[in-house]
């Protein structure tokens, strides 16, 4: 990571769970309506109206973190297609110019995401199921866990793989890699920077319709 892409700003999947709990990104508003941006449920909601809600709410908070994308790269350190894409993005300028606009995220396993540091939960100033900022007591439920591993390995734990967050709920953005270098049965690898620049861009624009790129 460090020789390839080392002046990219990444952090670790705990780090970022620390950042947007102090940043309160997962506090909603109320009068936030439904995002046409294509986001869907959170994961094991069942379709629950009060779930959907928590998924389409804007967050709260005015901190620049909680206005990014988080883009999330599951990698390993011996991991050739790893290294071919670190050092492709590397000396991407593009990468580099919109990794600005981004929280850049690294994991290695689930594990962090399902058992060490989950999500905090989403929630509303008025709910009173939710306190202490979103804080998750314990282990994720079981159906939980399930829906993440089905949104973050639905075709198993392939590297690399990339995933768009939104930093509100934590769900994922329903973004793939549809370029030249896409494969069918890994809908989430990437091998060449200009597909994942593509994909990158889609993110901030579903954040924010309004983005220009020609501004950045």
């Amino acid at each position: 990571m460090q020789k390839f892409a080392g002046h990219i700003p990444w952090i670790e999947w705990r780090q970022l769970i620390r950042i947007v709990t102090a940043a309160r990104c997962t506090l909603l508003s109320t009068l936030a309506a439904p995002s046409p941006s294509g986001s869907t449920d959170l994961p094991g909601t069942g379709g629950d109206k009060k779930m959907h809600s928590l998924a389409v709410a804007h967050s709260e908070s005015s901190n620049e973190i909680c206005l990014r994308p988080i883009m999330l790269l599951f990698h390993q350190h011996e991991c050739p297609a790893c290294h071919a894409l670190l050092k492709n993005v590397g000396i991407s300028a593009e990468f580099e110019l919109l990794s600005e606009y981004m929280t850049m995220v690294v994991a290695e396993s689930l594990e962090d995401i399902t058992e060490k540091y989950p999500y905090p939960l989403p929630h509303f100033h008025n709910d009173s199921l939710f306190v202490n900022r979103g804080r998750r007591k314990g282990k994720l439920r079981r159906e939980e866990a399930e829906a993440l591993r089905e949104a973050f390995a639905g075709q198993g734990e392939y590297f690399p793989r990339v995933f768009f967050v939104f930093p509100q709920n934590g769900s994922v953005m329903p973004i793939f890699n549809e370029e030249g270098d896409s494969d069918p049965g890994h809908p989430h690898f990437y091998h060449e920077a200009t597909s994942l620049v593509r994909s990158m861009m889609v993110a901030l624009w579903t954040m924010n319709k309004a983005v220009s790129f020609s501004e950045l």
